[in-house]
């Protein structure tokens, strides 16, 4: 039965409704959900039918030390890399002035910006990833990003080719991250075509979910 809307979060209550606590640990409502039916994180229904989240077990997962492959740990500026690397790529490949860019407002492009960055952020989670059903957790966020993603890109009037190309935009500099961060650590070739080739395959399946999701809406 779907949550009704709940009210507005109090800062100072220590049990967060479920908007405020999916923003906090950064996945979505789904997830979210299926962790606390899991009791993976504590949580509660109140009279009205909302749920509520403990802020402090939430905090305890995010600051929690998580063993991690490929030294991934030690990947702690991801973002930044991908941020700098899409910034070079735009200012090599004239990616900014693609004509159907100029239909997209400032906001919707920085909308998508951060969606993708969210999106192959998760990537780079679900390969440093030690444990199957953490990495199964993230590959399933990723795709929902991949649905929203699809679905908004096809709301703003761009066509599957065009909502594609903006996405596999972000490709390389995810995959130049990860396979960086290997050779600075001098892994072997094996591991680096391992990582690659994981997260080759899981924006595989992010793109998938994009595809399905602007075609849903055609």
């Amino acid at each position: 039965m779907p949550e009704r809307p709940a009210p507005a979060a109090d800062p100072d209550d220590p049990w967060l409704p479920l908007g405020a606590a999916s923003r906090l640990v950064g996945v979505g409502p789904d997830t979210l959900r299926r962790w606390a039916d899991t009791g993976k994180v504590q949580s509660y229904h109140t009279p009205g039918g909302h749920r509520r989240f403990l802020r402090s077990s939430l905090e305890a997962m995010i600051n929690a030390p998580r063993r991690q492959r490929y030294g991934m740990d030690r990947l702690p500026d991801s973002r930044q890399t991908m941020a700098g690397e899409l910034h070079r790529r735009m200012q090599r490949t004239g990616y900014a002035s693609q004509p159907w860019q100029a239909r997209l407002s400032a906001e919707q492009r920085d909308e998508f910006r951060r969606w993708g960055q969210r999106t192959f952020q998760l990537v780079i989670e679900y390969v440093a990833a030690s444990k199957k059903a953490e990495r199964q957790l993230l590959l399933e966020e990723a795709e929902k990003m991949g649905a929203l993603y699809g679905g908004e890109a096809s709301r703003a009037g761009l066509s599957l080719a065009e909502t594609v190309e903006a996405f596999l935009f972000f490709r390389s500099p995810v995959l130049d991250a990860i396979v960086g961060h290997l050779r600075r650590r001098s892994a072997d070739v094996a591991e680096v075509t391992a990582a690659f080739h994981e997260a080759n395959a899981a924006i595989d399946q992010v793109l998938t979910a994009l595809v399905s999701s602007h075609r849903g809406r055609d």
